[in-house]
C-alpha cells in the first residue's frame, strides 16, 4: 500500500527535522525557527504534527528506528561484534548529532514538569528492550538479559556523553571494548 500526500511529507519534516536539529541542537528549537530550513511554514508543521513536542517524538523515534535498522544489520550472532558495531554507529561523525539530540532530551527529561518525560523514558525502555532481546537470542536468561542490556545501553550512552564533552575519543573507545568484553565476551 501507498504512503498518501500527507505521509510523505510527515516523513520527509521529520526526516529533515532531524538533519537539521543534528546541526543546530535542542537550543532555541521552536517550529517558527525550524520551518524555513524545511521550506514549510509553522503553521504547516502545527497541521502535521500539532505541537513541537510530538514533532519531537516523530523525531526521536525516527532515529531510534534508523539507529536499531543498522544494529539489526550486523550479520553476526556475536553479541560483542554486535556492541561494538553499535559503538562505531553511535561515534560516526555522521550520527553524532543525532545522539547529541537524543542526549539532549535525555537531559531535559529531568526537569520538573517537563513534556519531554514521556520521550525520554520510552527511549530507554525501548533500546534496553532491544538489546536484551538480542542477548536472550543467544541464550541469556531473560533476568540476566535484561540487567546486561540496562548495563550495556547505559554504560554506552554515559562513555558517548564523556566522548562528546572531553573529545577524549581513545579513552571512550578503550572504555567501550572494556565494557563489551566484560559483559559479552564468550
Amino acid at each position: 500500500m501507498s504512503r498518501t500526500p500527507d505521509e510523505e511529507r510527515r516523513t520527509q519534516l521529520v526526516s529533515g527535522t532531524l538533519d537539521h536539529l543534528q546541526a543546530t541542537g535542542l537550543s532555541g528549537f521552536t517550529l517558527r525557527s525550524l520551518a524555513p530550513s524545511l521550506g514549510t511554514s509553522a503553521r504547516m508543521l502545527v497541521h502535521y504534527f500539532g505541537t513541537r513536542d510530538a514533532l519531537l517524538e516523530a523525531v526521536l523515534v525516527e532515529h531510534r528506528r534508523r539507529m536499531i535498522a543498522a544494529l539489526d544489520a550486523v550479520q553476526t550472532t556475536d553479541p560483542r561484534i554486535t556492541a561494538l558495531s553499535a559503538w562505531a554507529g553511535m561515534t560516526d561523525p555522521a550520527h553524532t548529532g543525532h545522539f547529541t539530540l537524543m542526549l539532549q532530551l535525555l537531559t531535559t527529561s529531568l526537569e520538573e514538569g517537563s513534556p519531554h518525560r514521556a520521550i525520554a523514558q520510552d527511549a530507554v525502555t525501548t533500546w534496553v528492550e532491544h538489546v536484551e532481546r538480542l542477548l536472550v537470542d543467544i541464550g541469556r536468561s531473560s533476568d540476566t538479559a535484561r540487567v546486561d542490556a540496562t548495563l550495556l545501553t547505559s554504560g554506552f550512552k554515559g562513555l558517548l556523553l564523556d566522548r562528546l564533552v572531553t573529545g577524549d575519543l581513545e579513552r571512550t573507545d578503550a572504555a567501550a571494548r572494556r565494557l563489551a568484553d566484560l559483559l559479552l565476551a564468550p
